[in-house]
């Protein structure tokens, strides 16, 4: 039964959709034919617009097949990014078999309430619009831009008690991503760790009329390193432009326009403009960089398929950063961010006094200076394990409960130990080395170790069970 109090304006489409209406996807013919990235069996249909006052609106897509609760993924569009933005993308997904949920938000700069509106509507998707469509123990959640940004402090909400969204799989796909705001270092160390992250940043994403790049990477890399989610179940991947040139006829009117292949802000844009006025085309950057690693995350998450996972958490393999006659993907568990915070239109460590946040700033504003002008944020890099020589230092086990062992090739290099917690706090301070750290004392969750030698530190985390 729909919410009573609220006025909802829908609109039923007969419209079914299939991959035969999109002869503008140009990779040198119709797209790939088969595998990850192909379209899936099924025609879609949009079913319907959900106007909610004061919030947003939802949109939703499915197979065109008898109502059956599928795995469902939610994706919140970027700023001001209506759903036919991305309408041809959400088509794709739908025809893989699954159930797609788009949230807009009609006020995205007020942090403190757009936040819990997308959840609020995600809510309102499964328990009251459309619970006959919609598995919620098979739950993706991706986004462009500000909605990329959103999706993590979603998944904090929505994979805990007491939603305990996707139990039988769980995945978090951003492209494009803005600031992750609302979020605490401590909530990135006690993040679900069984959700599969896959970051997609391109490489010309520049803010338009500017000279400056769009969004500082450093946060996004910070919640990459941050976040407790082992790194063989995350990827961050950088997205490249190419040389090569396409062209389609925007207008039908038998005068085709000559497109590159940008890696710029609106890649996962699909065939329409964008606010700038710049005409998007659904092109092969989309289907390679977008369309092919969803397609293999969907798999790999719901389905436990180990092919896909060499595809969209490949840690680098060639099936996965191949991108056929387009520059390949770049893909890095420690990715080194090169241009200085004074390139971006939003610096890393600015006061974020101009959007409404718990704090009036953002998570990282603490954790996000580098002074040193490297490229890794001060206080990540802190974190970075730096061995005395390679390969000669081993902590285990990890999780650990009641004995942490340290095991090097020559012990009497060591110093000093000292294990932290979370906050930073010191809690063990050993100056003698005896190859064992008794931690039967400790609370169960996230700490980290920290061994000292004459003229090196080595920092690592660990978990307490």
């Amino acid at each position: 039964m729909k919410f009573l109090t609220t006025i909802l304006v829908i609109f039923q489409f007969s419209l079914i959709h299939s991959q035969s209406l999109y002869p503008e996807l140009q990779d040198g013919t119709n797209g790939i034919n088969n595998g990850y990235g192909a379209w899936g069996n099924y025609n879609t249909v949009h079913e319907a617009e959900i106007q909610v006052p004061g919030k947003g609106i939802i949109n939703f897509y499915h197979p065109d097949i008898a109502a059956t609760q599928l795995p469902v993924i939610f994706f919140i569009s970027g700023w001001g990014r209506y759903a036919d933005s991305y309408e041809k993308l959400f088509y794709y997904m739908a025809s893989l078999g699954y159930s797609v949920v788009n949230i807009y938000n009609t006020d995205p700069g007020n942090i403190n309430e757009s936040y819990q509106n997308s959840l609020d509507m995600m809510n309102q998707a499964v328990q009251n619009e459309f619970p006959q469509w919609i598995d919620t123990g098979k739950v993706g959640l991706m986004g462009h831009s500000y909605g990329g940004g959103a999706t993590v402090w979603l998944g904090k909400q929505v994979f805990s008690a007491p939603y305990n969204w996707g139990s039988n799989g769980k995945f978090i796909f951003m492209t494009a991503p803005w600031y992750s705001l609302l979020i605490t270092i401590d909530d990135l160390l006690n993040y679900p760790s069984d959700v599969k992250l896959l970051i997609e940043i391109s490489n010309d994403d520049m803010h338009e009329g500017t000279n400056r790049w769009n969004t500082d990477e450093r946060a996004i890399r910070a919640v990459f390193e941050l976040i407790n989610i082992p790194n063989s179940e995350k990827d961050f991947i950088r997205i490249y432009s190419s040389t090569d040139t396409f062209q389609y006829d925007i207008d039908n009117d038998g005068n085709p326009e000559t497109f590159n292949y940008d890696a710029n802000h609106y890649i996962s844009y699909t065939g329409t403009y964008n606010s700038y006025a710049h005409y998007q085309t659904y092109d092969a950057l989309d289907v390679y960089a977008i369309n092919r690693l969803v397609h293999a995350l969907t798999d790999y998450t719901f389905n436990g398929n180990q092919q896909a996972k060499n595809i969209c958490l490949g840690n680098g393999s060639t099936q996965q950063v191949d991108m056929d006659f387009l520059t390949d993907l770049e893909e890095s568990d420690a990715p080194v961010i090169s241009r200085p915070e004074n390139q971006f239109q939003y610096p890393c460590s600015s006061d974020w006094n101009d959007f409404q946040t718990n704090q009036n700033t953002w998570f990282l504003q603490e954790a996000c200076a580098d002074n040193d002008n490297d490229g890794i944020i001060d206080y990540i890099e802190q974190l970075e394990v730096k061995t005395i020589s390679e390969n000669n230092i081993r902590i285990f086990p990890n999780p650990a409960k009641d004995f942490l062992f340290i095991r090097t090739n020559d012990h009497t290099n060591i110093d000093k130990i000292t294990l932290y917690n979370s906050k930073g706090q010191i809690i063990i301070n050993q100056r003698k080395y005896s190859g064992k750290i008794d931690i039967t004392v400790l609370k169960p969750g996230n700490y980290f170790i920290q061994i000292d030698s004459k003229n090196n530190r080595i920092m690592k985390k660990f978990v307490k069970m």
